[in-house]
């Protein structure tokens, strides 16, 4: 049996491994657009802050590492951009090379996971604009932070990841204001209540809250100089978008798999 996996963060390497380790007869294939896998995502902000000190601590296996372990081979800069069910084949972009490649399967796994959901405003080009997905981009916001001395930084979301960046900014001595257009902090996770006491330990703790408020352009010429909002301008060198994701499916929307805005529809076994 051919399993094909698209997608090597945390869904794709474990459903690898768990069919490895109940068929070892199993040909099992993981194709993913990024250079990683199998990183720890939640430790990103404290990357940021310093807490998680170097790179490695981020990565739990390198391709060459786990398909030592697992017997899964794993093809990185392989960008799935279209599947033929009929067929059982996967139409992909080597990202280096950007030949058209395809990839036959009897099983597919999909675990292409999300993106941040990016706000169409003018200046996401500028420098020190930032999104919180990859290791590369938490190495990109320390890196910036550090070689250009930033001392106010604006977040545009207030949801987990960026409450848990914000308070990584700050804990490098940053000035941090976090925005979003919801009425409160971590909205659809807690309720207005709870969301209130969390909104006021932020700001014991030194973090700017600002609700009810949406970013409508980035400034600078060069470099971030600013966020006009709804609620005014706020002077800023860094930029960090984390106002919710996006599921990464765009590839599937002419395979005649069922979705349902971006996500796909399963049966009762999932």
């Amino acid at each position: 049996m051919k399993v094909l996996i698209i997608g090597g963060v945390a869904a794709g390497t474990k459903a690898a491994a768990k069919l490895k380790r109940q068929d070892r007869s199993a040909e099992v294939m993981i194709i993913t657009k990024d250079q990683d896998i199998s990183y720890a995502g939640c430790g990103l902000p404290y990357y940021v802050g310093g807490m998680i000190e170097k790179r490695e601590a981020l990565i739990v296996n390198t391709p060459q590492k786990y398909s030592m372990l697992t017997g899964v081979e794993v093809r990185i800069g392989i960008e799935a951009v279209g599947l033929d069910s009929d067929k059982k084949v996967v139409k992909a972009r080597n990202l280096q090379s950007q030949a058209e490649e395809e990839y036959s399967y009897d099983k597919l796994i999909i675990a292409t996971g999300a993106s941040p959901s990016v706000p169409r405003v003018e200046g996401m080009q500028l420098a020190g604009v930032f999104r919180m997905r990859t290791p590369d981009d938490a190495i990109g916001v320390r890196s910036y932070a550090e070689d250009r001395g930033v001392k106010k930084a604006v977040v545009v979301g207030a949801g987990f990841i960026g409450l848990e960046v914000a308070e990584n900014l700050k804990a490098r001595g940053i000035q941090v204001t976090v925005i979003d257009f919801a009425a409160q902090i971590l909205p659809n996770i807690l309720d207005p209540e709870m969301a209130a006491y969390a909104k006021k330990h932020l700001q014991k703790e030194g973090i700017r809250v600002i609700t009810g408020t949406k970013a409508e352009a980035i400034m600078g010429t060069d470099s971030v100089t600013a966020v006009k909002t709804t609620a005014g301008t706020l002077p800023c060198e860094m930029v960090i978008m984390a106002a919710g994701i996006r599921p990464n499916t765009a590839f599937l929307n002419e395979s005649g798999i069922e979705m349902f805005k971006g996500t796909i529809l399963v049966d009762g076994q999932m």
